[in-house]
């Protein structure tokens, strides 16, 4: 007894004094509860630099969701009959259809006559649709049972295949996801004890979720407000009790009223409510804010009561963020870059555009982009049909999970991405992304991707060699023919060569012999030391998460060939963003200055913080400023930069074309280049500077040709948006 009772006060002791806090804590957890306070997520704002009007690019709405409890519910067909109307969108219905035809065409047997094969796939009716909504909203509604059940995402190809072997009844493996129809399932018990093992769900917790009943089934999501009044009138005025079951949920959205514009500078907002990609990203813990906390204490059955302390933590809605971007220069931007890479068939294009004077920018365009406001459908995709002779060639990428390219051109490597889907008939389709790119349209590949700039950057190494006093725009060289280099030959790229060539003709003619000659009076030491002056290989800062540095090997590691082709931009990799930032330091009288897209942060007590413009470092003379810019508008007006030409007003400009590679080897012809323009206006005072890219153009392969003729049209509109006088 004794040594029982010793063992007894031991306990108490250690229950009630050594662990009094660690129970304290858990008898408040269950004595009091809380409700989080949501906060206001920042917006995102632009303006209009003529009006000085603001736009917002991403901001908040409360939308109802619509919910029904079959559990409650008596009547279903009453009540879709009745909410049905409000509901229905005949656009929705209509695509269904459509899919609904699709499939149909190919289970139909080639041994039905034609006349008969129209009959069944003829397009439902309005009235049709119509019905057919109301009905399936009726049997949502009547459905005390849940009818399907996604247990897992994301699990390996061995597992879906280990659980597809147990053959389990009402159990699916549909892609990489594994599903539940519960009405299926005649002994729920087996189904969960032999699927637990494989997926993070107890076994107790799958058989609940089998067996459990359908309390909750979402109708209808984001309902205009419109339609919400009028279902809650309906609600208010029933006096049968038709609506009990029925429920009105508010959710919090992230919206952006002007849809695709600035996206890629955007990024979006994820379900959980983080930000993705660009400025949501970047500046996720200042615009989320921070949730407050409603606390109260609990009765004996759990209802909070008012009695007691409460505590209230509110609250703290997110900052504001106003972006440099001009809506204007912005929406035209999106426009032409849309129409370009449309005309030149290409695989993508983005306009940047800066203002070299304080760093800011004025635009970010890309093609193709998306829809952060329904962000999920660059996954879409579509059939394609492909002939047996394309089947045979597809390139497996990941074979298990059905991935393939399908090559148009080998020689040129232009391929797209093939997914082969089995069907529940054992019959393969072939799918293809909608947009051709998938999730590759959310990068910002302004600042997110690097490239061999090619002829472009031929403005930078003439630039180095006028400010060091090697060269004048007369200096001359005989441009005799292709010159060895180590083992290369270089060649200028249309191996046309002429004689006595100034420095003024290499860069209109874009001669890769004149830069050779360039590039040897330069050295290794001072090249690399301005290149680094110029911000090469290094990020330049801006407010973006994925921003990439580009890759230039220290001079001391060039071999004398490298030397060489780094003078007309290969063999080294810059972002478009460092590009454009070199090119405002030319523009800016030699002064480098800080990119940015952020003008200011408002914060909610009502600070603002402003980013004021950052002068970096001097990297040219003025004088080197003012004697390349003659050059490179002699380059517009006398070279192959022609169509780069603005009516009534002189540019400066240099085109590109920058090879790619396949197996280490220069890939030749339309489709394999990455074409681009650089220029800046107007020539005397600039105020903006302006690259153009093109991702593997197929109408031709130059730069002159694809690029220059749309820089044209956005230097065409900035002369007449900014009201600049003609100046020739």
């Amino acid at each position: 007894m004794v040594i029982a009772g010793a063992i007894i006060i031991a306990q108490l002791f250690n229950l009630q004094i050594l662990k009094h806090g660690y129970f304290q804590e858990i008898a408040a957890k269950a004595h009091f509860g809380s409700t989080e306070l949501p906060a206001r997520r920042g917006e995102i704002i632009i303006k209009d630099q003529h009006s000085n009007e603001e736009f917002r690019l991403a901001t908040n709405t409360t939308l109802d969701l619509l919910y029904a409890d079959p559990s409650l519910i008596e009547n279903s067909m009453l009540i879709a009959a009745k909410i049905g109307p409000l509901l229905f969108d005949l656009e929705e219905a209509r695509e269904k259809d459509a899919e609904r035809i699709k499939e149909m065409k190919k289970q139909v047997s080639a041994d039905i006559p034609e006349e008969e094969i129209n009959k069944i796939l003829q397009p439902k009716t309005e009235e049709e649709l119509r019905a057919d909504f109301i009905q399936d909203l009726a049997d949502q509604m009547s459905q005390k049972r849940r009818q399907k059940i996604l247990l897992a995402t994301e699990l390996s190809p061995n597992i879906l295949e280990t659980i597809a072997k147990f053959e389990l009844e009402g159990v699916k493996v549909l892609e990489n996801y594994l599903y539940a129809y519960p009405p299926q399932i005649t002994d729920p018990g087996k189904v969960a004890e032999t699927l637990a093992p494989y997926i993070e769900i107890s076994e107790l917790k799958i058989e609940k979720l089998l067996t459990s009943e359908n309390r909750y089934t979402v109708l209808k999501k984001k309902l205009r407000p419109e339609i919400s009044t009028q279902i809650k009138e309906m609600a208010r005025e029933d006096k049968e009790g038709l609506f009990f079951g029925i429920g009105l949920q508010e959710e919090y959205y992230r919206f952006y009223p002007e849809n695709e514009l600035g996206a890629n500078i955007l990024g979006f907002v994820d379900h959980e409510g983080m930000g993705q990609y660009g400025i949501e990203s970047k500046f996720n813990v200042q615009l989320r804010g921070k949730t407050g906390i409603f606390q109260t204490q609990k009765d004996s059955i759990g209802r909070q009561i008012t009695v007691g302390d409460s505590v209230i933590k509110p609250a703290e809605d997110g900052d504001d963020i106003v972006l440099t971007i001009d809506r204007s220069v912005q929406l035209e931007a999106d426009r032409i870059i849309e129409r370009g890479v449309r005309q030149t068939d290409a695989d993508s294009g983005l306009i940047l555009i800066m203002n070299p004077q304080t760093g800011a920018v004025i635009a970010m365009s890309h093609y193709p982009s998306f829809n952060p406001n329904s962000y999920g459908d660059v996954f879409e995709k579509e059939t394609v049909n492909l002939r047996p002779g394309e089947i045979d060639t597809l390139y497996p990428i990941n074979e298990e999970d059905g991935i393939y390219y399908l090559y148009k051109n080998v020689d040129t490597d232009d391929k797209i991405t093939i997914f082969k889907e089995i069907q529940e008939n054992g019959e393969a389709i072939y799918k293809k992304y909608k947009n051709d790119a998938g999730a590759l349209a959310y990068q910002n590949k302004a600042v997110g991707w690097v490239y061999e700039p090619g002829s472009v950057f031929k403005s930078v190494t003439m630039a180095i060699a006028l400010d060091d006093g090697d060269i004048t725009p007369n200096t001359t060289y005989f441009d005799s023919g292709p010159i060895q280099v180590d083992e290369f030959e270089i060649h200028n790229s249309t191996d046309e060569y002429f004689g006595w060539t100034n420095m003024t003709t290499v860069l209109e003619k874009s001669l890769n012999t004149g830069m050779t000659f360039v590039a040897k009076k330069i050295g290794r030491t001072l090249f690399g030391s301005y290149l680094k002056k110029f911000g090469f290989g290094e990020r330049t800062d801006i407010e973006f998460n994925n921003e990439l540095g580009g890759r230039v090997e220290h001079f001391t590691h060039w071999a004398e060939s490298e030397l060489v082709t780094h003078a007309f931009g290969q063999g080294l990799t810059v972002s478009p963003i460092q590009l454009v930032n070199a090119y405002c330091a030319i523009a800016n009288g030699g002064i480098l200055m800080q990119p940015h897209i952020v003008s200011e942060i408002r914060h909610q007590n009502g600070k603002v913080t402003k980013y004021e413009p950052v002068q970096i470092r001097r990297v040219i003379s003025e004088q080197t400023s003012s004697t390349l810019t003659a050059m490179l508008i002699s380059s517009v007006e006398h070279g192959v930069a022609a169509p780069a030409r603005v009516a009534r007003h002189y540019v400066a400009g240099k085109t590109g074309t920058s090879q790619t590679y396949k197996w280490g080897k220069p890939l030749i012809g339309a489709g394999t280049t990455l074409t681009s323009f650089v220029g800046y206006g107007p020539v005397e005072n600039p105020r903006f500077v302006v690259l153009v890219k093109l991702d593997h153009p197929r109408s031709n392969e130059w730069g002159a040709v694809t690029a220059a003729p749309i820089f044209s049209q956005m230097g065409t509109f900035l002369y007449d948006y900014y009201n600049i006088p003609p100046d020739k």
